[in-house]
């Protein structure tokens, strides 16, 4: 009985010490990301619409009540339409999820990755049969937000910081910005006013406008602390204020 509990022990521990291994060796996500020019989708090309009246009349019994969206149209280069499916076919699911309005489907594709299979149920002359469909990729033009966020990073070589203080010369800043060699990155400098300025100064993928500036909202924060001229030191002869 002992021998079973030292197995038993043996094996938790063996257990345990492969489960920390295996969360260490997992890969810590990347701060960095290389500068967009354009969006990436999952396209299946395919246009939908409502069920008209009398096609919900046809659908199979065992069709929930709302399911189901038409194919309208196929878009160009349209996978969904080279690997099987066909101009009025009835979708009723996108592998798991019920289908019940078009912007359910388009989600649903937005939110996919290209070369992913899905498995479309369709209802076409009255029976229910299954499509596998791989997505494939379309771009598109950058946003409002992205193209704002694209034009501060090559213009000003960042596109955001953050300034914390935690005491009186206890200070931390992050900024995102343009490295010189194109990619985007996160950093964190901590520490006293002059160590985070030797930091910054001493980084050498950072932009000069992007060291500026950081530099500028940290001390502007320090002066607010401090109050707006700092700490006031006086004249020799104890008077600030005799010129």
């Amino acid at each position: 009985m002992l021998r079973l509990r030292r197995w038993i022990i043996f094996i938790m521990l063996s257990l345990s010490v492969t489960y920390a291994v295996a969360e260490s060796a997992k890969p810590k996500p990347s701060q960095e990301t290389q500068l967009k020019y354009s969006n990436t989708f999952a396209y299946m090309g395919v246009r939908v619409d409502l069920l008209p009246k009398a096609m919900i009349a046809q659908l199979p019994e065992d069709v929930l009540v709302g399911q189901g969206i038409m194919v309208s149209g196929f878009g160009e280069k349209s996978p969904a339409k080279q690997q099987g499916l066909r101009l009025y076919d009835v979708l009723l699911t996108y592998d798991r999820h019920a289908l019940m309005h078009p912007r359910k489907f388009i989600q649903l594709i937005r939110n996919d990755k290209p070369g992913r299979v899905v498995r479309l149920k369709v209802a076409r002359k009255g029976k229910i049969i299954t499509i596998p469909v791989t997505l494939t990729s379309q771009q598109q033009p950058l946003n409002e937000d992205q193209l704002d966020y694209q034009y501060n990073l090559q213009t000003k070589g960042y596109d955001g910081m953050k300034i914390k203080q935690f005491a009186k010369d206890d200070f931390q800043a992050a900024i995102r910005y343009l490295a010189s060699d194109g990619v985007v990155r996160s950093r964190t400098f901590a520490g006293t006013y002059r160590k985070i300025q030797r930091d910054i100064y001493a980084a050498n993928d950072m932009s000069p406008i992007a060291k500026q500036d950081l530099m500028r909202a940290i001390t502007k924060r320090k002066k607010n602390e401090d109050g707006w001229l700092g700490n006031i030191m006086p004249f020799n002869d104890g008077n600030f204020f005799k010129f």
